[in-house]
């Protein structure tokens, strides 16, 4: 009888070490079945919730992941899933874009990935919303899809100035102790800037878009680290672009570590690095750099910029898109 107990309990012991995740896999062809408990999710410490009845409920920070059923873990389980079907990725421009589901290949740029390949997927409404007021901001210029820029102005004018703001579609911030996996994250570029790269190189980046990966983690006073997924040129920090598994091209879409300067007043962002701790700062363009170094945007072969070349920075805003009414 106690042989026959111990036996029970030793295999009680032996299924649960197996469901545990003791060498546990999941087929990225399944994830959304699993989207919940994903292995591919780089996510930080669970955060408790803030009370805030003046804001919508799913603007408010809560857990690791943005609570189920608003259009935030639409979005957010949207991204996932990409990232855990993905087979082949490159950073390329509207015309060469390619979305194959089937075959897991993404290729387009930063505002393509967020816009065309997550928001106007789960949430159509909200991308044709974004889509038409993005375009009154971009003068004309190429207007096939909302770009960088666009998300910017747009997102800036909803926000009019304050900590936070919203309409039916979207609730935008600035204090980066807010953001949630899945929140959009958007720089613009100074004009004056890129005027300059213009004369200099005979083109110029108006701003990248980023997606929330992990909740930020406070690494110093100033500065808060994160892990965005994005589609890029050059990779971040322990970057998913530098030998993904079972994954083509080096460019495109991924997932890295990135660090936000902030202004310790609202915690507002005013600085990123790009792929290190200790990498160059991108300011805002009324902050002044030390930093004399090259990045990828170099036009020639043989090129080292001044500081004034990373005091770029317009600003930078996040958003995240709300459950219609």
């Amino acid at each position: 009888m106690q042989s026959a107990y111990r036996n029970l309990m030793f295999a009680l012991v032996f299924v649960g070490m197996t469901l545990s995740g003791c060498g546990h896999t999941i087929d990225k062809k399944v994830l959304m079945d699993n989207v919940s408990t994903s292995d591919y999710e780089i996510l930080g410490e669970e955060r408790g919730t803030d009370s805030d009845d003046s804001l919508p409920q799913e603007a408010v920070m809560g857990g690791r992941r943005p609570a189920e059923g608003t259009a935030a873990r639409m979005f957010y389980d949207r991204l996932v899933y990409i990232m855990g079907n993905l087979r082949e990725t490159e950073y390329v421009h509207h015309r060469q874009r390619i979305m194959k589901e089937d075959e897991g290949i993404y290729k387009y740029d930063c505002s393509g990935f967020a816009g065309d390949f997550i928001l106007k997927q789960v949430l159509p409404q909200h991308y044709e919303d974004l889509a038409r007021n993005a375009k009154r901001f971009h003068s004309g210029k190429d207007d096939e899809h909302p770009r960088a820029w666009g998300f910017y102005d747009y997102f800036n004018e909803i926000l009019a100035d304050k900590d936070e703001s919203g309409n039916a579609f979207w609730h935008v911030f600035k204090s980066i102790e807010k953001i949630q996996p899945g929140d959009i994250i958007v720089v613009k570029y100074d004009k004056k800037w890129q005027d300059s790269m213009i004369d200099k190189c005979g083109s110029a980046s108006t701003g990248h878009v980023m997606i929330a990966w992990s909740p930020p983690v406070r690494t110093s006073k100033e500065e808060f680290s994160i892990y965005v997924a994005d589609s890029a040129s050059s990779g971040h920090g322990k970057d998913t672009r530098r030998g993904q598994d079972n994954v083509a091209g080096s460019t495109g879409i991924g997932k890295g570590k990135m660090w936000y300067g902030v202004n310790p007043k609202d915690n507002r962002p005013v600085y990123y690095r790009w792929h290190h701790s200790d990498g160059c700062k991108y300011t805002l363009t009324n902050m002044k750099t030390n930093c004399d170094g090259k990045d990828g945007l170099c036009c020639t072969k043989k090129c080292k910029y001044s500081n004034k070349y990373y005091e770029r920075l317009q600003g930078i805003i996040m958003a995240r898109p709300l459950l219609l009414k």
